[in-house]
């Protein structure tokens, strides 16, 4: 596959970003994650953390180069996830069980397989505009189904953060394995926390990626206008996505964009790795977040 690649996070009108990201691939195969900590819970950016390593190290034990039964791999990495985070609770003895969303997708053999758990959300976007979005596990979502609320009305509502599905909570969470879909060349696949989705209407969506647009000329000024949106009360805003290109199209020699099948390591030549290292990133996040022990 030929990609452009965009990734981001802000931390918006926030003390400090509870949003996390993953992106890994293999020859023929990508996957993309988006988590968002629940900022009313302890330790959220660390549930949104384990659940991005989690998932990113079960594609790549799984991914050869292709992962077999996609939606089975997506239920069985998401609730391994949420076992992880669980046991890091106790582990850590920890007043209560961090919390987080998680969307995820994987991309392979031509098709999205994809799945969520709360309201960070997917889109699939082609030149006419959004073709498919997730639906949130959210109350004001279900308002907008029995037909209490708009879009719009639902997001001035002060319930609008409230969310009855997440990784961490009691009981099992509910994972949402949306329909697979047949991708083409020009589509886009973009993955985002609220603090973005919240301040971007959906005629945004469909006029910005009209002409052909990819998420490297799109989402730089998506994320900025939602950050002026959100103003000095803002939440933190994560974008990631991949705008699919043809197969014989010749890449140049730019960051943010990727050709697959040409990579040994299934990583970003310009990072490290897509693997964190689990046992430093929690003790980091915990000695500066967690209160001492009584």
């Amino acid at each position: 596959m030929k990609l452009v690649f965009f990734q981001d996070s802000r931390v918006g009108g926030r003390a400090y970003n509870q949003d996390r990201s993953a992106f890994a691939y293999t020859a023929e195969a990508v996957l993309l994650v988006v988590a968002d900590g629940m900022g009313g819970h302890l330790q959220g950016e660390v549930a949104a953390q384990i659940a991005c390593d989690v998932l990113a190290e079960c594609f790549r034990r799984q991914a050869q180069p292709t992962v077999d039964y996609p939606n089975r791999f997506l239920v069985n990495a998401v609730g391994a996830a949420h076992q992880a985070i669980l046991d890091h609770a106790i582990d850590h003895h920890l007043p209560e069980i961090p919390s987080t969303t998680v969307v995820v997708a994987l991309l392979q053999k031509g098709m999205l397989y994809w799945c969520h758990v709360g309201d960070s959300r997917l889109y699939l976007i082609d030149q006419d505009g959004v073709r498919l979005r997730s639906r949130d596990h959210s109350q004001v979502q279900r308002m907008i189904e029995q037909g209490l609320l708009t879009e719009e009305t639902a997001r001035v509502h002060p319930d609008r953060n409230k969310i009855y599905n997440c990784l961490g909570a009691a009981p099992e969470p509910d994972i949402d394995i949306g329909e697979r879909q047949p991708l083409a060349p020009g589509q886009t696949v973009l993955l985002c926390s609220d603090g973005l989705w919240g301040h971007i209407h959906d005629a945004e969506w469909d006029k910005v990626f009209a002409a052909g647009r990819t998420v490297g000329v799109v989402l730089p000024a998506l994320m900025t206008i939602a950050e002026r949106r959100g103003g000095a009360g803002g939440d933190n805003l994560t974008a990631l996505g991949v705008t699919l290109l043809p197969d014989t199209v010749e890449l140049a020699e730019r960051a943010d964009l990727i050709d697959t099948a040409s990579a040994a390591t299934g990583r970003r030549p310009s990072e490290p790795g897509c693997e964190h290292n689990l046992a430093i990133a929690h003790r980091e996040i915990l000695a500066s977040q967690l209160p001492p022990r009584a």
